[in-house]
């Protein structure tokens, strides 16, 4: 009966033919969660920078040496309101006046109700707010030949009250304190002053009922 012989595979030699070792766990590994962990903490200190650097900066260029800042300025609180008419009719002020995504001018508006609300800090108590500066924080013209987009053309004539009493000096240095009263007119036509409720829903709504 024939045996067969079984082959057995001769063993490699050599440097090259040696199994190479179990690998170490990288030693590198805790590294990553230390670099996420620095990069953390430098956002957090760059934010905490920026938020305490927001409370004095200012966001947008000065204005009449009226300031833009990101945080509201209650020292000096008051309000006052502003009506255009215009041939008889009547122009909204516009909503967001003296308002950026990134501060708040010491005036502007919250709505198209005509409330201008003038809030400075207590260094700016004493200055006159006037309604040039209102008019310089909303970009634009006032003056006898333009009123905000409205040119006075030939034959017209801007005639303007205060408080409900006719106003003949210079439009731009009407003083706006608590509560006043400002009626800008571009005519003919001209209308009687309309007046301003300041106990009316709207009013209280915006502005309460203190300044």
């Amino acid at each position: 009966m024939a045996t067969t012989t079984r082959k057995t595979k001769p063993r490699p030699t050599g440097r090259g033919s040696r199994r190479p070792p179990p690998a170490r766990a990288r030693r590198d590994l805790p590294i990553l969660p230390m670099v996420v962990g620095g990069i953390f903490l430098v956002i957090f200190v760059a934010l905490l920078i920026a938020a305490r650097a927001a409370g004095s900066s200012t966001g947008g260029q000065p204005v009449a040496s009226i300031r833009c800042q990101a945080n509201e300025q209650l020292a000096v609180h008051f309000h006052a309101h502003l009506t255009l008419i215009y041939k008889g009719q009547p122009a909204a002020i516009p909503d967001g006046v003296g308002r950026r995504s990134d501060c708040l001018y010491w005036m502007h508006t919250h709505s198209t109700s005509g409330i201008v609300h003038v809030e400075a800090p207590r260094e700016a108590a004493t200055r006159v707010y006037t309604l040039g500066d209102f008019f310089a924080v909303w970009g634009q013209p006032l003056s006898g030949k333009q009123v905000a987009t409205f040119k006075v053309g030939a034959g017209d004539s801007v005639k303007t009250w205060v408080d409900g009493q006719p106003y003949t000096g210079d439009i731009a240095k009407v003083p706006l304190k608590i509560h006043t009263q400002v009626v800008v007119e571009i005519g003919p036509q001209f209308v009687d002053p309309p007046g301003f409720d300041w106990n009316s829903q709207t009013a209280v709504q915006e502005a309460g009922t203190g300044g």
